[in-house]
Protein backbone atom coordinates (compact mmCIF):
# COMPACT_ATOMS: atom_id res chain seq x y z
CA UNK A 1 0.00 0.00 0.00
CA UNK A 2 1.38 3.42 -1.36
CA UNK A 3 0.51 7.05 -0.57
CA UNK A 4 -0.93 8.39 -3.58
CA UNK A 5 -2.58 11.95 -2.34
CA UNK A 6 -2.52 14.24 0.03
CA UNK A 7 -4.78 17.22 0.69
CA UNK A 8 -4.27 19.42 3.60
CA UNK A 9 -6.88 22.08 4.92
CA UNK A 10 -7.33 24.68 6.97
CA UNK A 11 -10.62 25.55 9.12
CA UNK A 12 -11.43 28.37 11.60
CA UNK A 13 -13.77 26.46 14.40
CA UNK A 14 -15.47 28.81 16.88
CA UNK A 15 -15.31 27.54 20.55
CA UNK A 16 -18.68 26.91 21.86
CA UNK A 17 -19.14 28.27 25.22
CA UNK A 18 -16.46 30.87 23.77
CA UNK A 19 -13.00 30.01 25.94
CA UNK A 20 -12.55 34.20 26.00
CA UNK A 21 -14.99 36.74 27.38
CA UNK A 22 -15.28 40.17 25.32
CA UNK A 23 -12.86 41.85 27.06
CA UNK A 24 -9.81 39.25 26.80
CA UNK A 25 -10.93 38.38 22.58
CA UNK A 26 -10.06 42.65 22.72
CA UNK A 27 -6.93 41.93 24.49
CA UNK A 28 -5.98 39.25 21.69
CA UNK A 29 -6.64 35.94 23.04
CA UNK A 30 -8.96 34.27 20.31
CA UNK A 31 -12.28 32.43 21.04
CA UNK A 32 -11.74 30.15 17.99
CA UNK A 33 -9.16 27.31 16.97
CA UNK A 34 -7.64 26.83 13.92
CA UNK A 35 -7.44 23.16 12.70
CA UNK A 36 -5.76 21.50 10.10
CA UNK A 37 -7.19 18.59 8.45
CA UNK A 38 -5.76 16.00 6.79
CA UNK A 39 -6.26 13.10 4.39
CA UNK A 40 -4.02 10.85 2.89
CA UNK A 41 -5.38 8.71 -0.28
CA UNK A 42 -3.67 4.62 -1.21
CA UNK A 43 -3.45 2.62 -3.99
CA UNK A 44 -5.43 0.32 -1.89
CA UNK A 45 -8.39 2.64 -2.19
CA UNK A 46 -7.89 3.34 1.58
CA UNK A 47 -8.09 7.22 3.18
CA UNK A 48 -6.54 7.94 6.06
CA UNK A 49 -7.91 11.34 8.22
CA UNK A 50 -5.96 13.37 10.63
CA UNK A 51 -5.88 16.91 12.50
CA UNK A 52 -4.02 19.07 14.63
CA UNK A 53 -5.11 22.34 15.95
CA UNK A 54 -3.72 25.55 16.98
CA UNK A 55 -5.27 28.28 19.60
CA UNK A 56 -3.55 31.54 18.35
CA UNK A 57 -2.35 32.31 15.15
CA UNK A 58 -3.76 32.03 11.55
CA UNK A 59 -2.34 28.47 11.05
CA UNK A 60 -0.91 29.48 7.87
CA UNK A 61 2.62 28.89 8.81
CA UNK A 62 1.15 24.81 10.07
CA UNK A 63 -0.63 24.66 6.44
CA UNK A 64 2.46 25.66 4.69
CA UNK A 65 4.66 22.78 6.56
CA UNK A 66 1.83 20.66 5.53
CA UNK A 67 2.03 21.19 2.31
CA UNK A 68 5.64 22.56 1.20
CA UNK A 69 7.72 20.26 3.39
CA UNK A 70 5.71 16.77 4.24
CA UNK A 71 3.68 15.97 1.68
CA UNK A 72 6.84 15.42 -0.46
CA UNK A 73 7.89 13.21 2.15
CA UNK A 74 5.34 11.24 2.26
CA UNK A 75 4.10 10.77 -1.16
CA UNK A 76 5.20 7.46 -2.30
CA UNK A 77 5.60 6.03 1.15
CA UNK A 78 3.69 2.65 2.62
CA UNK A 79 1.58 4.61 5.51
CA UNK A 80 1.85 1.36 7.72
CA UNK A 81 5.55 2.05 8.18
CA UNK A 82 4.83 4.62 11.16
CA UNK A 83 8.23 4.58 12.68
CA UNK A 84 10.77 4.98 9.79
CA UNK A 85 8.23 7.57 8.24
CA UNK A 86 8.72 9.79 11.67
CA UNK A 87 12.02 9.17 11.61
CA UNK A 88 12.63 10.28 7.93
CA UNK A 89 10.33 13.47 8.87
CA UNK A 90 12.58 14.15 11.51
CA UNK A 91 16.03 13.58 10.14
CA UNK A 92 14.89 15.74 6.85
CA UNK A 93 13.21 18.69 9.30
CA UNK A 94 15.30 18.94 11.80
CA UNK A 95 16.87 22.22 10.58
CA UNK A 96 13.42 23.75 11.11
CA UNK A 97 12.28 22.45 13.91
CA UNK A 98 12.67 19.03 16.14
CA UNK A 99 9.43 20.38 17.81
CA UNK A 100 7.00 23.20 17.73
CA UNK A 101 5.44 23.68 14.61
CA UNK A 102 6.61 21.04 12.68
CA UNK A 103 5.55 18.25 14.81
CA UNK A 104 2.39 20.12 15.19
CA UNK A 105 1.77 19.56 11.91
CA UNK A 106 3.24 16.05 11.37
CA UNK A 107 0.77 15.32 14.02
CA UNK A 108 -1.91 15.62 11.97
CA UNK A 109 -0.14 13.33 9.34
CA UNK A 110 0.73 10.48 12.05
CA UNK A 111 -2.81 10.95 13.41
CA UNK A 112 -3.61 10.33 9.78
CA UNK A 113 -1.28 6.84 9.46
CA UNK A 114 -2.95 5.48 12.33
CA UNK A 115 -6.41 5.75 11.03
CA UNK A 116 -4.98 4.05 7.94
CA UNK A 117 -3.95 1.65 10.13
CA UNK A 118 -7.26 0.66 12.02
CA UNK A 119 -9.04 0.75 8.62
CA UNK A 120 -6.35 -1.51 6.51
CA UNK A 121 -6.83 -4.02 10.06
CA UNK A 122 -10.65 -3.40 9.77
CA UNK A 123 -10.49 -2.80 13.64
CA UNK A 124 -10.94 0.53 15.75
CA UNK A 125 -8.30 1.91 16.46
CA UNK A 126 -8.54 1.06 20.21
CA UNK A 127 -8.29 -2.50 19.72
CA UNK A 128 -5.21 -2.39 17.72
CA UNK A 129 -3.73 0.17 20.68
CA UNK A 130 -4.90 -2.88 22.95
CA UNK A 131 -8.34 -3.01 23.96
CA UNK A 132 -8.26 -2.92 27.53
CA UNK A 133 -11.63 -1.50 27.89
CA UNK A 134 -15.08 -0.17 26.03
CA UNK A 135 -15.69 2.82 27.56
CA UNK A 136 -13.50 5.36 29.71
CA UNK A 137 -14.01 7.75 32.23
CA UNK A 138 -14.04 11.42 31.13
CA UNK A 139 -14.69 14.63 32.51
CA UNK A 140 -16.01 17.91 31.16
CA UNK A 141 -13.61 20.68 30.27
CA UNK A 142 -15.50 23.36 28.01
CA UNK A 143 -17.76 24.93 30.63
CA UNK A 144 -15.86 26.42 33.74
CA UNK A 145 -14.03 29.41 31.67
CA UNK A 146 -11.90 31.98 33.85
CA UNK A 147 -14.24 35.01 32.68
CA UNK A 148 -17.53 32.59 34.18
CA UNK A 149 -18.95 33.40 37.30
CA UNK A 150 -20.05 30.14 39.61
CA UNK A 151 -23.47 30.10 38.85
CA UNK A 152 -22.50 30.82 34.97
CA UNK A 153 -19.87 27.72 35.65
CA UNK A 154 -22.98 25.37 37.02
CA UNK A 155 -25.43 25.91 34.10
CA UNK A 156 -23.14 25.41 31.57
CA UNK A 157 -22.28 22.46 33.63
CA UNK A 158 -25.43 20.55 34.21
CA UNK A 159 -25.16 18.45 31.27
CA UNK A 160 -22.19 16.82 32.65
CA UNK A 161 -23.07 16.98 36.50
CA UNK A 162 -26.48 15.32 35.34
CA UNK A 163 -24.63 11.97 34.10
CA UNK A 164 -22.11 12.06 37.05
CA UNK A 165 -19.16 13.80 34.86
CA UNK A 166 -16.80 15.95 36.51
CA UNK A 167 -15.53 18.76 35.45
CA UNK A 168 -12.34 20.92 35.38
CA UNK A 169 -12.64 24.50 36.16
CA UNK A 170 -10.22 27.46 34.82
CA UNK A 171 -8.28 29.30 37.63
CA UNK A 172 -5.02 31.53 38.01
CA UNK A 173 -5.91 35.15 36.63
CA UNK A 174 -6.61 36.32 40.71
CA UNK A 175 -6.38 34.42 43.91
CA UNK A 176 -8.89 36.09 45.69
CA UNK A 177 -11.27 35.21 43.17
CA UNK A 178 -10.32 31.91 42.51
CA UNK A 179 -10.81 31.46 46.49
CA UNK A 180 -14.50 32.84 46.56
CA UNK A 181 -15.21 31.23 42.84
CA UNK A 182 -14.13 27.19 44.08
CA UNK A 183 -15.68 27.75 47.35
CA UNK A 184 -18.79 28.52 46.30
CA UNK A 185 -18.50 26.06 43.20
CA UNK A 186 -17.75 23.23 45.90
CA UNK A 187 -21.01 24.12 48.30
CA UNK A 188 -22.75 24.32 45.30
CA UNK A 189 -21.96 20.83 43.95
CA UNK A 190 -21.15 18.71 47.47
CA UNK A 191 -18.48 16.97 47.80
CA UNK A 192 -19.06 13.89 45.60
CA UNK A 193 -19.04 15.70 42.43
CA UNK A 194 -15.25 15.39 40.79
CA UNK A 195 -13.73 18.65 39.87
CA UNK A 196 -10.25 19.57 38.90
CA UNK A 197 -8.16 23.01 38.52
CA UNK A 198 -6.11 24.47 36.01
CA UNK A 199 -4.55 27.20 36.12
CA UNK A 200 -2.99 27.63 32.79
CA UNK A 201 1.30 28.63 34.23
CA UNK A 202 -0.69 31.64 35.53
CA UNK A 203 0.73 31.22 39.09
CA UNK A 204 4.09 32.10 41.09
CA UNK A 205 5.62 30.08 42.86
CA UNK A 206 4.12 31.17 46.24
CA UNK A 207 0.84 31.89 44.84
CA UNK A 208 0.87 28.17 43.63
CA UNK A 209 1.80 26.87 47.09
CA UNK A 210 -1.19 28.38 48.82
CA UNK A 211 -3.37 27.97 46.35
CA UNK A 212 -2.28 24.53 46.29
CA UNK A 213 -2.97 23.95 50.01
CA UNK A 214 -6.52 25.30 49.59
CA UNK A 215 -7.40 23.54 46.54
CA UNK A 216 -6.15 20.29 48.66
CA UNK A 217 -7.61 21.22 51.80
CA UNK A 218 -10.79 23.12 51.08
CA UNK A 219 -11.75 22.08 48.00
CA UNK A 220 -10.25 18.39 47.24
CA UNK A 221 -10.11 18.30 43.49
CA UNK A 222 -8.74 15.88 41.87
CA UNK A 223 -5.51 17.61 40.35
CA UNK A 224 -4.05 21.10 40.23
CA UNK A 225 -2.99 21.64 36.29
CA UNK A 226 0.20 23.73 35.31
CA UNK A 227 0.13 25.83 38.57
CA UNK A 228 3.38 27.38 37.52
CA UNK A 229 5.44 28.00 33.87
CA UNK A 230 6.19 25.01 32.31
CA UNK A 231 9.90 25.32 31.98
CA UNK A 232 9.74 25.39 36.06
CA UNK A 233 10.85 22.12 36.47
CA UNK A 234 12.32 22.65 39.33
CA UNK A 235 9.12 24.41 41.05
CA UNK A 236 7.13 21.08 40.08
CA UNK A 237 9.14 19.43 41.96
CA UNK A 238 8.84 21.89 45.17
CA UNK A 239 5.39 21.96 44.67
CA UNK A 240 4.92 17.85 44.33
CA UNK A 241 7.18 17.55 47.46
CA UNK A 242 5.02 19.97 50.38
CA UNK A 243 1.38 18.93 48.44
CA UNK A 244 -0.67 15.94 48.67
CA UNK A 245 -3.12 17.43 45.86
CA UNK A 246 -1.33 15.80 42.68
CA UNK A 247 0.34 17.96 40.50
CA UNK A 248 -0.92 17.82 36.84
CA UNK A 249 0.98 19.01 33.78
CA UNK A 250 2.31 18.24 30.06
CA UNK A 251 0.06 19.61 27.50
CA UNK A 252 3.03 22.54 26.45
CA UNK A 253 5.63 19.71 26.97
CA UNK A 254 6.90 18.72 23.19
CA UNK A 255 9.25 15.84 23.90
CA UNK A 256 9.68 12.51 25.85
CA UNK A 257 12.87 14.19 27.11
CA UNK A 258 10.86 17.03 28.39
CA UNK A 259 8.76 14.78 30.52
CA UNK A 260 11.48 12.71 31.60
CA UNK A 261 12.89 15.27 33.17
CA UNK A 262 9.97 16.08 35.50
CA UNK A 263 9.77 12.36 36.00
CA UNK A 264 13.08 12.31 37.31
CA UNK A 265 12.46 14.84 39.81
CA UNK A 266 9.04 13.39 40.56
CA UNK A 267 7.57 16.54 39.59
CA UNK A 268 4.69 15.69 38.35
CA UNK A 269 1.71 13.14 39.39
CA UNK A 270 -0.35 12.95 36.28
CA UNK A 271 0.89 13.25 33.03
CA UNK A 272 -1.60 15.11 30.00
CA UNK A 273 0.81 14.78 27.03
CA UNK A 274 -0.77 16.39 24.02
CA UNK A 275 -1.11 14.26 20.54
CA UNK A 276 -0.86 17.40 18.18
CA UNK A 277 1.76 19.10 20.21
CA UNK A 278 4.49 15.91 20.78
CA UNK A 279 3.82 14.66 16.28
CA UNK A 280 1.11 12.12 16.67
CA UNK A 281 0.14 9.21 18.57
CA UNK A 282 3.86 7.54 17.42
CA UNK A 283 5.22 9.78 20.09
CA UNK A 284 2.07 9.63 22.54
CA UNK A 285 2.99 6.01 22.56
CA UNK A 286 6.47 6.53 23.51
CA UNK A 287 5.30 9.05 26.14
CA UNK A 288 2.62 6.91 28.01
CA UNK A 289 5.06 3.77 27.85
CA UNK A 290 7.59 6.50 30.02
CA UNK A 291 4.68 7.08 32.32
CA UNK A 292 4.00 3.21 32.83
CA UNK A 293 7.54 2.55 33.78
CA UNK A 294 7.18 5.65 36.44
CA UNK A 295 3.86 4.37 37.52
CA UNK A 296 2.40 7.37 36.70
CA UNK A 297 -1.67 7.86 35.04
CA UNK A 298 -1.70 10.04 31.63
CA UNK A 299 -4.77 12.14 31.12
CA UNK A 300 -4.25 13.49 27.26
CA UNK A 301 -5.32 16.76 26.61
CA UNK A 302 -8.06 17.75 24.33
CA UNK A 303 -9.02 16.20 20.87
CA UNK A 304 -11.70 13.50 22.84
CA UNK A 305 -11.63 12.23 19.21
CA UNK A 306 -8.45 10.59 19.49
CA UNK A 307 -7.99 10.26 23.55
CA UNK A 308 -11.11 8.20 23.36
CA UNK A 309 -9.15 5.30 21.52
CA UNK A 310 -5.87 5.62 23.84
CA UNK A 311 -8.16 5.67 27.27
CA UNK A 312 -9.62 2.69 25.79
CA UNK A 313 -6.61 1.04 24.10
CA UNK A 314 -3.94 1.58 27.16
CA UNK A 315 -3.89 0.74 30.16
CA UNK A 316 -2.49 3.79 31.71
CA UNK A 317 -4.89 6.57 29.90
CA UNK A 318 -7.27 6.06 32.58
CA UNK A 319 -9.48 9.42 31.73
CA UNK A 320 -10.53 11.69 28.42
CA UNK A 321 -10.70 15.38 28.34
CA UNK A 322 -14.28 16.30 27.12
CA UNK A 323 -13.62 19.43 24.99
CA UNK A 324 -15.58 19.32 21.51
CA UNK A 325 -14.54 21.54 19.70
CA UNK A 326 -13.81 20.00 16.98
CA UNK A 327 -17.57 18.34 17.01
CA UNK A 328 -18.81 20.42 14.46
CA UNK A 329 -16.84 18.89 11.90
CA UNK A 330 -17.86 15.27 11.98
CA UNK A 331 -21.28 13.55 11.86
CA UNK A 332 -20.57 10.81 14.12
CA UNK A 333 -18.06 12.20 17.03
CA UNK A 334 -17.71 9.97 20.49
CA UNK A 335 -20.73 11.61 23.00
CA UNK A 336 -21.18 10.79 26.29
CA UNK A 337 -23.32 8.15 27.36
CA UNK A 338 -24.60 7.41 30.87
CA UNK A 339 -21.63 9.13 32.57
CA UNK A 340 -18.96 7.42 30.30
CA UNK A 341 -17.11 7.79 26.66
CA UNK A 342 -17.07 4.97 23.96
CA UNK A 343 -15.63 5.27 20.49
CA UNK A 344 -16.96 4.89 17.26
CA UNK A 345 -17.60 1.11 16.01
CA UNK A 346 -16.13 1.64 12.52
CA UNK A 347 -12.57 0.86 11.99
CA UNK A 348 -9.56 3.51 12.86
CA UNK A 349 -10.76 6.65 14.13
CA UNK A 350 -14.28 5.73 13.24
CA UNK A 351 -15.25 9.40 12.36
CA UNK A 352 -16.90 10.39 9.56
CA UNK A 353 -16.16 14.16 8.38
CA UNK A 354 -19.01 16.58 7.66
CA UNK A 355 -18.48 17.98 4.66
CA UNK A 356 -20.93 21.15 4.39
CA UNK A 357 -19.36 22.20 7.77
CA UNK A 358 -15.73 21.91 6.20
CA UNK A 359 -16.78 23.07 3.32
CA UNK A 360 -18.24 26.35 5.54
CA UNK A 361 -15.09 26.67 8.19
CA UNK A 362 -12.43 26.20 5.29
CA UNK A 363 -9.90 29.60 5.51
CA UNK A 364 -8.53 30.27 1.62
CA UNK A 365 -5.01 31.28 1.98
CA UNK A 366 -4.12 31.52 -1.86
Amino acid sequence: MRITRVDSHLLRVPTSPPRSSPAEEAAGRSSHIVVLLVHLETDAGLRGLGFAYVLQGSGRALLAVAEDDLTPLLLGEDPLDHERLAAKVSLRLQSVGRSGLVMQAYSAFDVALWDLKGKAANLPLYKLLGGVRESAEVYGSDTAWIWMNPQQILEASRPYIEQGVGIKVKVGANAEDDYERLTRLREALGEDVWIAVDANQRYDRSTALAMGQFYEEEVGVAWFEEPISCEDVEGHARLASRLDVPIAAGETLFTRAEFEQYLQRDALAVLQPDVTRLGGLTAFLKVAALAEQHHRPVAPHLLPEVGVHLACGLPQVTIVEYMPWLYPLFVNPPRIVDGRLAPPPGPGLGLEVDAEAVDRLKVAYR
